[in-house]
């Protein structure tokens, strides 16, 4: 347990001080450090440096491009791996020439790590496009980033090789060993941290971006995981080993899978980030819960250990799920320039199985954590195919979207193909796979004596669906090379600020920061209370908010929906403003009238009585801010604009000389019918609703909910 409380509150108290100098600065030190950063990152390595270029966007470049080396031998390995988990004699004919199959562990570790190594590549390399566009500059030192990614090839290389050469010379691979080889790593990730921040200087005054804090916070998490891990392994303090090897592979990937995510789909769609909350979420959670990839056996965890951890997994949900919707609904903006790009095509498919992955992984993966480990090859199986398929989708968005921003060329090849074909090959292997698993479990646990043979039609045909990740990924290497080489020369450049042309400003409140978070930049369009929505000819409605609406704009059709134009008539009939229907149907007096209310209203008016799904549609109509609610200003304006365009008189109140007491007296039994919801809708409220409902009409709200029902229902 103290090794837990000493590595999560070093964790926490590093986290805290790094975002806050980050946000704030460091004053009168900055410019010393910059110094200094910019001493190790081009001086202190000596003649290496200054073999590699310091042309803007080399860096991300080759980053991406040693990615896909990683890639091809992912694809190959996982093809071989998936058909080994088939047929285990298939590849026995290669012994005469060497070759040596054990039971398929050193395949899966091979896979696993080259895997890994080809997503941390290419989406650290995508992060740095989007970094750069961002920041309005080059990184700090292109040289020096093309160096280490060089260099993280040959230590991913040596560490394969490092149990191969410990047989060769004689010597155990033991836990100092495993030290070091974790500091050389995190030396390496603490040169790429000191450019993205060196770059994030850079900016100006502006925000800091999505995409950039996503970049830096993972490549923090990653340096301190290699740190804590190396002295874990020679201290012997396994908890802290354990919870760096989480971190370093499911907060890391599943961060730069966002990097890459806000930047695409945002330059694709010209929208806007959907939901500012939503991306806090997403970016601040990710690093303050546990996601609920990768996790392993906790053996050496208490009772109470084991209890936070399951929490934490629970809270670990959250970011993944909201940063996948995010993601979705900020699609939805401009889905035809979406299909019409390769790279957006796979970062959408990879947002929408984004959310199928982490609840499989949350149970399995608690189960291996927590439970009794009889679903760890079903874990292990999710595991993998959340690298090869979720990872290797937003994988293939940064090399068919980043990779042609930074070398201004046109993407070459069949992309397109390329991501349907993983796409298809990869769901269909995947369910066969986790069917297989499944199958598996139950054969054993009924003790069948020969288990494999039940379950060999899933295998086979995940290894031959397979196929279809093996040639997608191939297909994005060929189409990599054939971008660098053959693709025609971009005049436009790749380092803009703000990819949204414009945005638009609804009724509310905002702020100039929370409008440049979602992507707004300084030459960004605002345009002020203008929405648009299909109508039925095509045609484009502009709605005009309440303090700018001109009687003389003409650009409302006459399509209106009946029922609208037949509320309009009925409230200018009696002289009822929109105020006052508005706090009429207004029943818990929250201030807006949600779909219940907007409904309730038209059917004791005797206007319209419909189905839940038609009165969606009737608020989506008006609806300007997307909500799901309306507020006065939006009913006004829809009601104002048919009054309007239609010439429906509006008869005040005074001039009805024909107005009697019977009269007034039905309008108050129908507010009164209004003001009180049906018996059904009644039972369904909870208390609190119940009580604001018995203060509306004048009621007693004390008691217990049946009292309170009995009086309202009297």
């Amino acid at each position: 347990m103290s090794e837990l409380f000493t590595t999560v509150v070093l964790l926490l108290v590093f986290l805290a001080s790094f975002t806050h100098y980050t946000q704030a600065g460091l004053g009168g030190m900055s410019a010393a450090l910059r110094q200094f950063g910019m001493f190790l990152l081009e001086k202190a390595a000596g003649p290496a440096t200054d073999m590699f270029q310091n042309r803007k966007g080399d860096g991300a470049r080759t980053w991406m491009q040693t990615g896909v080396f990683w890639l091809t031998l992912a694809a190959v390995g996982g093809f071989l791996g998936a058909w080994h988990n088939y047929d285990p004699t298939a590849l026995d004919s290669l012994s005469n020439i060497g070759w040596g199959w054990d039971d398929g562990s050193a395949m899966d570790h091979f896979t696993y790590v080259s895997m890994s190594t080809a997503l941390f590549s290419i989406l650290l390399g995508g992060a740095f496009v989007a970094h750069s566009r961002t920041t309005n500059s080059a990184l700090a030192s292109e040289a020096s980033a093309s160096m280490m990614a060089m260099a993280w090839t040959g230590q991913t290389l040596f560490g394969l090789l490092l149990p191969l050469l410990g047989d060769w010379f004689d010597f155990e691979v033991g836990a100092l060993e495993m030290a070091l080889y974790g500091l050389v790593s995190a030396a390496l990730v603490a040169g790429l941290l000191v450019n993205s921040m060196i770059t994030l200087g850079n900016r100006g005054n502006a925000p800091i971006s999505v995409s950039s804090w996503f970049l830096i916070l993972s490549l923090a998490i990653l340096l301190f995981s290699r740190v804590a891990e190396a002295f874990g392994e020679m201290l012997g303090c396994t908890t802290t080993v354990w919870i760096a090897d989480i971190m370093g592979s499911s907060w890391v990937t599943l961060g730069l899978i966002f990097a890459v995510g806000y930047h695409v789909i945002p330059h694709v769609t010209g929208q806007p980030i959907w939901s500012g909350s939503l991306t806090k979420a997403s970016m601040f959670l990710l690093y303050l819960s546990v996601p609920p990839f990768f996790l392993t056996e906790a053996n050496h965890a208490d009772n109470l250990t084991l209890s936070l951890g399951a929490i934490m997994v629970t809270m670990g949900m959250l970011p993944v799920l909201a940063g996948s919707f995010n993601l979705t609904a900020t699609m939805r903006g401009n889905a035809g320039a979406m299909v019409s790009s390769p790279g957006a095509t796979a970062a959408a498919a990879g947002a929408f199985l984004l959310p199928l992955f982490a609840v499989i992984a949350f149970f399995t993966g608690l189960n291996v954590m927590v439970g009794d480990g009889s679903m760890a090859d079903i874990a292990d199986t999710v595991n993998h195919y959340f690298l090869y398929l979720v990872g290797g989708l937003f994988s293939m968005a940064a090399l068919y979207h980043s990779y042609p921003l930074v070398t201004k060329r046109s993407l070459e090849g069949a992309a397109d193909l390329s991501v349907y074909i993983v796409v298809i090959g990869g769901v269909v292997s995947f369910a066969s796979a986790i069917m297989g698993d499944w199958s598996m479990n139950a054969l054993v646990e009924a003790e069948v004596e020969d288990p494999t043979s039940g379950v060999s039609g899933f295998t086979l045909t995940s290894a031959f669906a397979f196929y279809g990740i093996t040639i997608g990924f191939l297909m994005a290497a060929s189409n990599t090379v054939k971008t660098l080489l053959q693709g025609t020369a971009q005049d436009s450049d790749s380092m803009s600020y703000s990819d949204v042309s414009a945005y638009t400003l609804v009724e509310g409140t905002t702020s100039v920061r929370d409008l440049l978070g979602r992507g707004v930049g300084l030459d960004t369009v605002l345009v002020i209370g203008e929405s648009e929505e299909e109508g039925a000819s095509g045609t484009t409605i502009i709605e005009v908010s309440a303090d700018l609406h001109n009687d003389e704009v003409d650009e409302f059709p006459s399509n209106f929906d009946e029922d609208l134009v037949e509320l309009t008539h009925w409230l200018c009939g009696r002289g009822t403003t929109t105020a006052q229907f508005f706090n009429w149907a207004d029943v818990d007096k929250s201030g807006e009238i949600d779909m219940f209310e907007f409904a309730n209203a038209l059917r004791v008016a005797d206007i319209a009585d419909l189905p839940p799904w038609d009165i969606s549609k009737l608020v989506e109509v008006m609806d300007i801010n997307g909500d799901g609610r309306l507020n006065l200003p939006e009913l006004d304006i829809a009601l104002l604009n048919i009054r309007n365009t239609l010439g429906i008189e509006f008869i005040p109140y005074e001039e009805e000389a024909e107005e009697s007491e019977e009269a007034e007296e039905s309008e108050n039994d129908e507010v009164d019918a209004l003001m009180k919801p049906s018996k059904s809708e009644l039972s369904k409220m909870k208390k609190a609703e119940l009580v604001e409902v018995a203060k509306s009409l004048g009621l007693e709200t004390k008691g217990t909910k049946a009292d309170l029902l009995e009086r309202i229902q009297a």
